[in-house]
């Protein structure tokens, strides 16, 4: 039941459970998640999502009236906010979800036309994750498949996906080998980026059904996962030795978009508008 006053202790039971969501462990006891900051609850109440609870300080509830008819609100010191949240410096908000259901592996793909699948094979750090995620939402990815890594429920995951990990179709594999046969049984094309050896990515037709493949910061792609499949590169100068996997991932699968773009430009058509004399 919540307070009708101001919870100003840092020892309430609720400061407990919030932070025991920075956690796996916790989300998964829980199947709850933890949004930080007001743009997750602003994609929350674009999307419709509904929110199990909100903790606030006075000062953002009266910044933020409409964001408090997502869901019962808890007020809280910012002292206590401070305390629930991940952040060093969260803007005064915090919320719960009922965590995604965990989609798992499947005996067979339901995709949509020409799709296009993103695989992870154990990205780690947070903040990749999340702008990977992003991106993929922006380039239009149908499914983003997860191997081991980082959790994309983590608050520094949905904070650097811009609430991306909300609208994306996840599944996870915790063995990718298994997805990867699939795809490749399904007429998939299958490209994985690998540091050098590989085609260079704009010479790969992005418009044909596919799956990416991007690997680990440090170690890239499982061996297991290079058979059959095709290599592509992003050739870069020698003066580093790779490319973040992030970035990576934004050059990668913007690619598609361009390709249809240039094509549209062949056929007379452009999405683009020509600027006035």
């Amino acid at each position: 039941m919540l307070a009708t006053e101001i919870i100003t202790s840092r020892r309430n039971p609720l400061v407990a459970k919030l932070r025991a969501l920075h956690q796996a462990k916790g989300r998964r006891e829980q199947g709850l998640i933890l949004l930080e900051g007001t743009h997750l609850l602003q994609e929350c109440g674009r999307l419709q999502l509904k929110l199990q609870l909100i903790c606030a300080t006075t000062a953002w509830s009266q910044r933020h009236p409409d964001l408090l008819q997502l869901a019962p609100c808890q007020p809280v010191s910012p002292e206590v906010l401070a305390a629930m949240a991940s952040t060093e410096s969260p803007d005064g908000v915090v919320a719960l979800l009922a965590a995604p259901k965990d989609e798992t592996e499947l005996a067979e793909l339901d995709l949509a036309p020409r799709p296009l699948l993103l695989g992870l094979d154990r990205v780690q750090d947070p903040g990749n994750m999340g702008t990977i995620l992003r991106t993929a939402l922006a380039a239009g990815v149908d499914q983003v498949w997860l191997g081991a890594g980082a959790d994309p429920w983590q608050p520094k995951v949905l904070r650097a996906s811009a609430g991306a990990s909300l609208q994306l179709a996840m599944r996870r594999y915790p063995n990718l080998e298994a997805g990867l046969a699939l795809a490749l049984n399904s007429g998939l094309q299958v490209l994985a980026a690998v540091q050098q050896g590989g085609k260079p990515y704009w010479a790969v037709d992005w418009q044909l059904p596919s799956l990416l493949l991007l690997g680990n910061e440090g170690s890239g792609l499982a061996a297991n996962l290079l058979e059959g499949v095709q290599l592509v590169t992003i050739p870069h100068g020698n003066r580093v030795e790779s490319l973040n996997v992030a970035v990576a991932a934004g050059l990668l699968l913007m690619e598609r978009n361009r390709q249809k773009l240039m094509a549209g430009h062949g056929r007379g058509e452009s999405s683009i508008a020509e600027p006035h004399p």
